[in-house]
């Protein structure tokens, strides 16, 4: 029995056909991505669900013995009411059986009360009654929500620790079926990779809505994509659905050629045949019921193409190979971020990620270096010829009053056709670009900054959260533009695919100070799994003098052992799912679906296993 099921659901707003004849289900234990560009109607669908939007019609089905939990966008609470608060109501139902029981133990001598009481008492403990607190102190340190955040009003709360707080919420109140609206915006690395880790530990149903495609790739076991109205569903995760539309697409354009080739054979010879049929009834007959053949076809649609970005940024004569002399370098404003000081050398055709928890000091690091900022300490020396563009996180506008074609006509001092080009290639077209640019969102306005950024002449690129706010779609977009950069570039960013695709070095803020590492995202956590398998195998120092050598060895040989074992039973289980995938493979040989989720997971172990074997040898 599915637990979500939709059925040809529509929805207007005014002659906007939002959702045309959608239909879906989901069924129990999956976890499913709902992709699509800002705009195309994901948020919408969400309400729909809880009862929040009126459908206009279709059918929608609820399993009525789940409860429903839906993470927003921007949550809004009362400004007197605490974080804490906001987190135990995800335990009203049991604080109200508490007050009941406690009522009921004042009632004993009455007839039937005992009953009740034991009925209540049961129901009590079968929903953990008993252990709540232990599950709510558990989820506010995974989720790093501390004592002292827990007492400030919720509506003080950064946006990153509002949707902690919010998101330990629902997870606490026992949900079987949830539905998260974009749950990753505002979150840390080590954040985001705790709820992935939750979330395929999780029993129940999830609908997830994401432009993360890291998260979606870890998190989801199917896709839904909501393009022009309608939805598609695509088995696997993120990557599994764009190798599968690729093909989709091909084979579509295929099967429309082939269709385009009959008709017009098919039309050639109607023709021909009325030419020929001129006083020949039986002829023209057959002509007659070939046309009507014609017109019962059904015409194959192809994929909509999504346009690149055409635009592309105008380089600068290449900087000199040291771009920038870090020595000594500590940031802050009223005391160092830095307990110790950073030395650097960054050099030309860089690409460096600067990772870290929120509030750690990125942000001031990027504007340190780039000369926004006075060190508190150190200096940083500029290379010869350095020409710097910056992104910043929060994006403004001096003159927002102005509509968008004003804003590049002024800002570029260039001709309205090119400033029109120049936003289509931005996704900006017809009356949108007559818009005032302070009515945009945060993901349009990122988009025309990046506009107006594209004209300028640099050799050096600072980018700040470059992918907040953008869809899937203009991320693409970006990622396509700065592909064609082959100079320097510093980037703050949580979006982990951003990061694999262009980090070539990676500066990691932890314990304030900066690690430094080579290589991509993916490169980074093999190398820091390493160094934690290493801390555990290495001997620890004595904690006293008076402490005997021989413990201290027998202590270091029995972490050795430790991460010894835990490879051991790593590689074992590794080993025992390869066996198992190769025996589904060989029972289920007309299975395409399932061979290539099969061949997918296989080729994934097979990496770690050598992996494996490497630690194991070291």
């Amino acid at each position: 029995m599915a637990e979500i099921s939709v059925n040809n659901l529509n929805k207007y707003f005014g002659e906007n056909h939002v959702l045309k004849d959608i239909s879906f289900e989901i069924y129990s234990g999956e976890r499913v991505g709902l992709i699509g560009q800002n705009g195309s109607g994901k948020t919408t669908l969400f309400k729909i669900l809880t009862g929040r939007e009126e459908k206009d019609s279709g059918e929608l089905y609820i399993n009525r013995g789940g409860r429903v939990g839906l993470l927003e966008q921007l949550p809004e609470y009362p400004p007197d009411v605490t974080a804490r608060q906001v987190l135990m109501s995800a335990f009203d139902h049991l604080t109200a059986m508490e007050r009941k029981l406690r009522e009921l133990e004042g009632r004993m001598a009455e007839t039937g009360v005992m009953e009740e009481y034991s009925r209540l008492t049961a129901l009590y403990e079968s929903q953990g009654g008993y252990d709540y607190m232990t599950s709510y102190n558990m989820m506010t340190n995974g989720l790093s929500i501390p004592p002292e955040m827990q007492d400030r009003p919720f509506m003080s709360l950064s946006g990153g620790e509002k949707t902690r707080v919010n998101l330990a919420r629902i997870m606490l109140s026992g949900t079987d079926i949830l539905l998260l609206d974009e749950p990753t915006n505002h979150l840390d690395l080590d954040t985001i990779s705790w709820l992935e880790g939750y979330l395929k530990t999780y029993k129940g149903t999830a609908l997830i809505i994401s432009h993360d495609r890291y998260f979606l790739d870890q998190a989801t076991t199917r896709t839904l994509e909501l393009e022009d109205g309608r939805i598609t569903s695509f088995p696997g995760n993120y990557s599994y659905y764009i190798d599968r539309k690729e093909e989709l697409r091909e084979q579509l354009e295929a099967a429309k050629k082939r269709q385009d080739r009959e008709i017009a054979r098919l039309e050639f010879t109607v023709e021909r045949m009325k030419g020929w049929g001129l006083g020949n009834k039986k002829v023209m007959k057959r002509a007659f019921s070939m046309e009507k053949r014609l017109e019962r076809i059904e015409r194959i649609e192809t994929m909509r193409v999504q346009r690149k970005m055409k635009n592309r940024f105008s380089q600068a004569d290449a900087s000199g190979d040291e771009v920038y002399n870090i020595n000594g370098l500590t940031v802050g404003y009223d005391k160092p971020l830095l307990t110790e000081p950073f030395d650097a050398l960054v050099l030309r055709g860089e690409r460096i990620a600067l990772l870290g928890p929120n509030g750690c000091g990125k942000t001031t690091m990027l504007k340190t270096i780039l000369g926004q900022l006075a060190p508190m300490s150190g200096v940083t020396l500029e290379g010869v010829g350095v020409k710097t563009g910056y992104l910043p996180q929060v994006v403004s506008f001096d003159h927002p009053e102005r509509n968008l074609v004003d804003t590049l006509i002024y800002d570029t001092n260039c001709s309205t056709q090119t400033a029109r080009d120049r936003l289509a290639a931005f996704g900006f077209r017809g009356e949108e670009v007559f818009k005032t640019v302070g009515v945009l969102s945060g993901g349009e306005k990122t988009r025309l900054k990046l506009c107006l950024f594209m004209s300028d002449s640099v050799n050096t690129l600072f980018l700040d959260e470059p992918t907040n706010h953008l869809d899937i779609l203009s991320r693409e977009w970006l990622e396509e533009s700065i592909d064609d950069f082959s100079e320097t570039m510093i980037f703050v960013s949580h979006d982990r695919y951003f990061i694999n695709r262009f980090a070539t070095r990676i500066w990691q803020v932890e314990d304030g100070k900066i690690l430094d590492y080579s290589g991509n995202y993916d490169e980074f956590l093999k190398k820091r799994e390493i160094e934690r398998l290493r801390r555990l195998a290495s001997p620890q120092p004595p904690k006293a003098k008076a402490e005997k050598e021989k413990p201290v060895f027998q202590k270091a040989n029995r972490a050795s052992q430790k991460a010894k074992k835990e490879l051991e039973r790593e590689i074992k289980a590794v080993e025992k799912r390869l066996s198992e995938i190769d025996e589904e493979m060989n029972a289920s040989p007309e299975d395409y679906v399932l061979l290539a989720s099969l061949v997918e997971e296989k080729e994934g172990l097979e990496e770690r296993l050598l992996e494996l074997y490497e630690l194991s040898e070291e």
